[in-house]
């Protein structure tokens, strides 16, 4: 794949755990991968995966909680030397300020950066995104999910017409049933804040297994002007 340019959306790619499957996506120049660490979760990476995961290179890792302890979220940082830190459960503001003083004083000599935090917020017809406030001085980004009954994983996309809503002060990630079918909706969403776009369900062959060829298209179609 072609170097991005500076400004070009960034990819995620999530609920990996096929060792052979991580390294044939990473190889597409995508610039995220997630582990799901909630055990109900179908994506959710087992313990005994951790000594197959291929090297990732630049790629950065994202792992995924939902209400876990803190204890735990930092346990997982230092074994999957984690990038980042994405919360999809109910976590508070203080949990959210609790961890990022956990992560700093539990930085290993091993990390030679901060871990960054993701704070998920699903989003329905009537969200309102001043929720957000307080948390905007703590978190890094947000990820925006299609509100339903799972935490994530629903396959759906939730109405982006609400974004205009947003003040685009935080980045973030877009989620929620991104399919090949939104690239250009996606394109035209050039006055909003988008970090990264968050991919998962819809390119998949299985549960936790990805369609190399159809992530192929996707990225590729980022790269076209």
């Amino acid at each position: 794949m072609k170097n991005k340019s500076k400004n070009a959306i960034l990819i995620k790619v999530c609920g990996m755990r096929e060792p052979q499957n991580i390294a044939d996506v990473t190889h597409l120049g995508i610039d995220y991968v997630g582990f799901i660490f909630y055990e109900k979760s179908p994506r959710y990476i087992l313990p005994i995966d951790i000594e197959q995961l291929p090297h990732l290179g630049k790629v950065q890792k994202v792992g995924v909680f939902v209400n876990h302890a803190i204890d735990f979220i930092v346990e997982k940082i230092h074994n999957f030397q984690l990038d980042l830190v994405q919360l999809h459960g109910d976590e508070s503001v203080r949990f959210c300020t609790d961890l990022r003083a956990a992560i700093h004083l539990g930085n290993h000599k091993e990390q030679t950066h901060q871990v960054k935090i993701i704070k998920v917020f699903s989003v329905g017809e009537a969200f309102d995104f001043s929720g957000l406030n307080d948390y905007k001085p703590i978190v890094d980004y947000f990820l925006f999910d299609t509100k339903g009954k799972n935490l994530g994983g629903n396959g759906t996309a939730f109405n982006w017409d609400i974004l205009k809503n947003y003040d685009n002060e935080v980045p973030f990630f877009l989620s929620g049933g991104i399919d090949n079918q939104h690239i250009e909706e996606i394109k035209a969403l050039n006055n909003l804040n988008i970090h990264a776009i968050d991919i998962n369900s819809k390119f998949e062959i299985s549960a936790g297994n990805k369609d190399i060829g159809k992530l192929k298209n996707f990225i590729l179609a980022f790269e076209q002007k």
